[in-house]
């Protein structure tokens, strides 16, 4: 990889609603986003209902999946 190459990321943070739109706002002035969604507080759900749990866990094993099959198969520039 070289310095200059562009890079796609995915990273999951906590904001306050009150800084939300100022934030959004300031990284589309310095990046390119891609995707930009508010993600909803599940954490009570998953402690209390097992079938929200077995899809979460189905989809982070598809997530993981997903990303072994791109690293493998997917053509180098």
């Amino acid at each position: 990889m070289k310095p200059t190459d562009l890079i796609t990321i995915n990273t999951t943070f906590k904001v306050s609603a009150e800084d939300l739109s100022s934030l959004e706002w300031e990284l589309r002035q310095i990046v390119d986003v891609i995707d930009f969604k508010h993600i909803s507080n599940s954490e009570k759900l998953y402690k209390t209902d097992d079938k929200f749990k077995k899809l979460v866990k189905a989809k982070k094993e598809a997530t993981k999946l997903c990303e072994l099959y791109i690293n493998r198969y997917n053509p180098k520039s």
